[in-house]
C-alpha cells in the first residue's frame, strides 16, 4: 500500500535542507495535518519516563511522519499506515489518571501531522489537571510551525517546550533531549524557563522490563548507531532481531523496544538457549 504522506514538495524540500551544509538551519515548510478530529493514530505509549523531558513524564509516539531524516531511529513510525487508532477521550482519561506524572512528551512520528487532535487532547486533560505540562518533538523548525495550519498553531500554543528541527546524523551529539546539534530546545512558556541553564548533556537511557518480559529503553542515545549496537549485542547473545510484522507472524518469544524512537522485536534462535530479552528464563509474549 502506498504511504499517504503529505505532498512530495514538502518532503523534497526537507530532504534538500538536510543534505545541504548547515543541515536543518534553513526554512522548512510546515507539514500537512494528516489526522482526523477526535482520533489519534499511535505507535506506542509509555506511562512514566525521566529521559525525554523535565522530571517524570508520560510519552506518546504518534504514527506517521512526512519526513525521511537520514539515520532516523524510528523508521517504523514513519508510514502513515499502521499504528493503533485511539480516541482523544480515552487518551485523556489515561493521562489524567497518571497522577504521579507532571506532563506528557509527544514524539513519533511527527506530532504536528496530528496536531489538532493532540491540541484537543491537551485541552481535555487540562480541564481536569490545569497544571499538566506538554512538550513535543518536531522535525520542522519552530518558525515554520508558527506559519502552519490552524491545528498546528493550536498545538504549538499549548506546549511548554518544543524540540525542533530534523535529526542530522553528521551532527549527532550527547545533548540534552536532542540527537543532533542543529536541533533546539525552544522554551515556549515560563513553566520550564530554567532549562536554558541546565547542562547541555544527554539525559541518558532508561531501561525497564515489563511483567510480560518485554525489555524497553527510552531516551536519546548519546552515540550514533546505538540501535545497531544493541542489535549486534543481542545477536551475539543468541537473538535474531526481525521486522515487527515478521516477528508477529513467527510468534516471537521476546521483545526489545526502543521506546525513544525505535521499536523492534527479538526472536530467540531455535538452536540456542539463553536469557530472554528481559533476562528471564521464561519470556513473555511479544506485544504491540
Amino acid at each position: 500500500m502506498t504511504d499517504p504522506a503529505p505532498g512530495p514538495d514538502t518532503v523534497a524540500r526537507h530532504l534538500q535542507a538536510t543534505r545541504d551544509e548547515g543541515e536543518g538551519e534553513g526554512e522548512i515548510h510546515g507539514p500537512a495535518d494528516a489526522s482526523r478530529r477526535g482520533e489519534l493514530t499511535l505507535n506506542r505509549v509509555l506511562d512514566r519516563c525521566t529521559t525525554l523531558g523535565p522530571n517524570l513524564r508520560a510519552v506518546i509516539w504518534v504514527q506517521g511522519c512526512p519526513l525521511r531524516c537520514r539515520g532516523c531511529v524510528a523508521p517504523e513510525t514513519l508510514p502513515f499506515t499502521g499504528g493503533e487508532i485511539r480516541t482523544v477521550g480515552e487518551m485523556a482519561d489515561w493521562l489524567t489518571n497518571l497522577t504521579d506524572v507532571e506532563g506528557v512528551t509527544l514524539s513519533g512520528g511527527e506530532p504536528f501531522s496530528q496536531a489538532q487532535p493532540l491540541a484537543d487532547l491537551l485541552d481535555a486533560v487540562r480541564e481536569r489537571r490545569p497544571s499538566f505540562s506538554a512538550m513535543a518533538y518536531s522535525g520542522f523548525r519552530h518558525e515554520a510551525l508558527r506559519r502552519g495550519a490552524p491545528g498546528q498553531r493550536a498545538l504549538l500554543d499549548r506546549l511548554d517546550l518544543l524540540v525542533d528541527g530534523p535529526y542530522v546524523a553528521a551532527r549527532h551529539g550527547d545533548l540534552l533531549w536532542r540527537g543532533s546539534s542543529n536541533q533546539r530546545v525552544v522554551v515556549l512558556t515560563e513553566r520550564y524557563h530554567h532549562v536554558t541553564s541546565l547542562t547541555d548533556t544527554g539525559a541518558g537511557i532508561e531501561v525497564s522490563v515489563g511483567d510480560d518480559g518485554q525489555f524497553s529503553w527510552a531516551g536519546v542515545p548519546a552515540i550514533p548507531g546505538f540501535r545497531t549496537f544493541v542489535e549486534e549485542q543481542l545477536a551475539a547473545a543468541g537473538y535474531v532481531v526481525v521486522a515487527r510484522d515478521a516477528a508477529a507472524a513467527t510468534h516471537t518469544q521476546g521483545e526489545i523496544r526502543g521506546t525513544d524512537e525505535r521499536i523492534t522485536e527479538v526472536q530467540h534462535r531455535d538452536d540456542q538457549r539463553g536469557p530472554t530479552a528481559a533476562g528471564s528464563p521464561t519470556p513473555g509474549p511479544a506485544g504491540g
